[in-house]
């Protein structure tokens, strides 16, 4: 199994489609709310999902394959009860839940432990982000 880097780059290739379906993972209620309301700040027109964690994201990530309406962009926040942020991404890579060339995968933390920054580098995702949200941070991923 191939595990692509974790690069620092904030921007998606200027070829990628314009993003219109996000799929947020996070326990923190108030993180997935702030980040709705910016999103919506931002672009009124994405669609914005919501998980609480890495099984229930799976679940939704499976419906959306089925109707071939995978989200372009997953917010994965890495520490979360019942399957973490690592967990998905390790079940992500060995069963194709998603096709990473389609859907961008952005791990969020608040941490700033070296060891699980460094962790973080060699995972499936596109990027990361430090916790909390902005709108700047946002738009740097989204355009």
């Amino acid at each position: 199994m191939f595990i692509a880097p974790l690069v620092r780059q904030q921007h998606f290739p200027d070829d990628m489609e314009p993003i219109k379906s996000i799929l947020i993972i996070d326990d923190d209620t108030t993180s997935v709310f702030l980040a709705r309301r910016l999103l919506s700040s931002i672009d009124s027109g994405l669609q914005v999902h919501g998980a609480q964690n890495g099984r229930d994201a799976l679940a939704i990530l499976k419906e959306a394959k089925e109707k071939a309406a995978p989200p372009q962009l997953i917010l994965l926040d890495i520490h979360m009860p019942v399957m973490d942020g690592f967990d998905f991404l390790k079940e992500v890579g060995q069963h194709g839940h998603v096709n990473l060339i389609d859907t961008k995968i952005v791990l969020l933390t608040g941490s700033q432990n070296p060891v699980e920054i460094a962790r973080g580098k060699n995972q499936l995702a596109a990027t990361f982000l430090q916790k909390p949200l902005t709108k700047e941070k946002l738009r740097s991923i989204l355009y």
